[in-house]
């Protein structure tokens, strides 16, 4: 059996090159201190004319991209100059590749992997008609709570979880094991389900069972519906309430909604944006709103606000991390 090792280091500029980066110290959430435990993965991203299998598109758009939800809000959060750290898994050849691109993200990375796993990787194929994705976890799907470094868990102040292929990978009971992770050093712990195949693999049922401990959660409309086992979105958000004390459901152009228990959902509009692509743009939300609901938990709308203007930034370009 392969023995899992772990490289962190201290991010460094190239000689003679300072890194300078924004005084957000004043930004809202301003020394808290985050911990993403999700997928780092390599993607693919096709824009196309073709509408099905068989067709050829020589004008096709292909962009090679570093992706994963885990990735993609934990350099979203450094971006807004959150004070984060990532503990995720890639192949062994890929370590240092990935170390670089987060910490050049104000990231400190914590990179798991063994000689046995690949990187995982997605490939999201757009046409007029949406977005098909097909992804293979490979080592982010191995990724457990032994590979979180209890140093790095005793100062977060939020958990976030996060990534198809780590919530699928181990099924609920690694989700219950993530989540009570997260609770055991006293942090607050939110949990994006990623997607509505993760639901459908899992269970809803064992989804929801393993939810106990959560503070927030952030599921996509459809992710809402499937876990809640109705379509009706507010009826939905009105029973995940009864498992998370908070649910924000990002509802695309629509905003997000917002369900506490005891109340009636609320919508906040979304912030205007130019669409180029959709690709992380729910991870963007959900590190805005973390990052404002960090300081104050009871403005949950002003935190939606700030998730949405953060979306709206993501929306402007193809992949879904942060503009160098």
């Amino acid at each position: 059996m392969s023995t899992p090792q772990e490289r962190s280091t201290t991010p460094s500029p190239p000689d003679g090159v300072r890194r300078v980066r924004p005084d957000r110290s004043r930004r809202r959430g301003a020394g808290k201190r985050f911990l993403v435990i999700g997928d780092v993965l390599d993607g693919v991203l096709v824009q196309t004319s073709a509408a099905s299998t068989g067709d050829h598109d020589p004008s096709a758009v292909i962009r090679h991209r570093i992706v994963g939800a885990g990735g993609n809000t934990a350099t979203w959060l450094g971006w807004l100059g959150a004070e984060v750290d990532l503990v995720a898994r890639v192949g062994v050849d890929d370590v240092y590749r990935h170390e670089r691109a987060l910490e050049d993200a104000g990231v400190r990375p914590h990179i798991r992997y063994d000689v046995r796993s690949t990187t995982g990787s997605v490939v999201s194929m757009r046409n007029e008609r949406g977005r098909t994705t097909m992804s293979d976890p490979a080592a982010a799907g191995r990724l457990t709570a032994s590979d979180v470094p209890v140093e790095i868990l005793a100062r977060a102040d939020i958990v976030h979880l996060t990534g198809a292929g780590v919530l699928a990978g181990g099924g609920a009971d690694r989700i219950a094991e993530l989540v009570a992770l997260g609770r055991s050093a006293g942090a607050k712990v939110s949990l994006d389900p990623s997607s509505t195949a993760v639901v459908r693999i899992v269970g809803a049922t064992a989804f929801l069972d393993a939810l106990d401990g959560v503070d927030v959660l952030f599921p996509g409309a459809d992710e809402a519906r499937a876990l809640a086992g109705t379509d009706d979105l507010h009826d939905a958000v009105r029973r995940l309430t009864t498992r998370v004390p908070l649910v924000v459901v990002t509802t695309g152009t629509q905003g997000a909604l917002l369900g506490r228990a005891g109340r009636s959902p609320h919508r906040v509009a979304a912030t205007p944006a130019t669409v180029v692509d959709t690709l992380g743009a729910g991870d963007a939300f959900a590190a805005g709103f973390l990052r404002a609901w960090a300081t104050d938990p009871v403005r949950v709308g002003a935190a939606a606000r700030e998730g949405g203007r953060v979306a709206a930034r993501a929306l402007g370009f193809v992949g879904g991390r942060p503009p160098a």
